[in-house]
């Protein structure tokens, strides 16, 4: 079954002063491609925490934690560094893009910039999605096929060649080119960069 892939994320800022004397103060705050810098930093803000998780406002703490986050981000990240990921939302149609370059490029390690990097720039432009692996394999030999012209179109004499073909080998050696993860039950493929 595939999972559903969703254009938002999901924080949950809390107070740190109670929930180091025990008590959990949070509320989910959902991000999408429109929040702004300001609604996240009011979303950060502690006496904004208390009303939303309708506690009371008596720990005297000033410190907001992460308590957790539906993609990966550290405890105490900032208001930029969570706008950072809308960005990158804005470049994709969901954060299981995001996902996959995190997963090849920073082993799911934070992002250290505020802004789409060239190289994430590029990525979300050449990527590509397939709902299998045999799906991503077809299309490389279909690469391979047009490339060297063995299809009807281009040169009949060719097409016998196609049933000598090692399609395992050949799609090996064209996968040295590409990058690949699966993320929610999706491929995402792309050459590398």
């Amino acid at each position: 079954m595939k999972l559903q892939t969703k254009d938002y994320l999901e924080i949950c800022p809390g107070c740190l002063a109670c929930y180091n004397q025990g008590r959990l103060t949070f509320y989910w705050f959902r991000l999408n491609k429109e929040t702004t810098l300001k609604q996240i930093e009011a979303a950060l803000d502690i006496e904004e925490i208390h009303k939303r998780a309708k506690t009371p406002y008596a720990c005297g703490g000033d410190e907001v934690h992460i308590q957790d986050n539906d993609f990966n981000g550290g405890e105490y990240m900032t208001a930029k560094e969570i706008y950072g990921y809308v960005k990158l939302l804005r470049l994709v149609p969901s954060f299981d893009y995001v996902r996959a370059f995190k997963e090849i490029y920073l082993m799911n390690d934070e992002f250290e910039w505020f802004e789409a990097s060239d190289m994430f720039k590029r990525f979300a432009e050449d990527v590509m999605t397939f709902d299998s692996d045999r799906e991503f394999n077809t299309h490389l030999e279909d690469i391979f096929t047009e490339t060297h012209g063995i299809n009807d179109d281009q040169n009949p004499l060719l097409n016998p060649l196609i049933n000598y073909i090692q399609w395992d080998a050949v799609v090996r050696d064209m996968k040295m080119d590409w990058e690949e993860v699966e993320i929610s039950g999706t491929t995402y493929a792309w050459r590398k960069l």
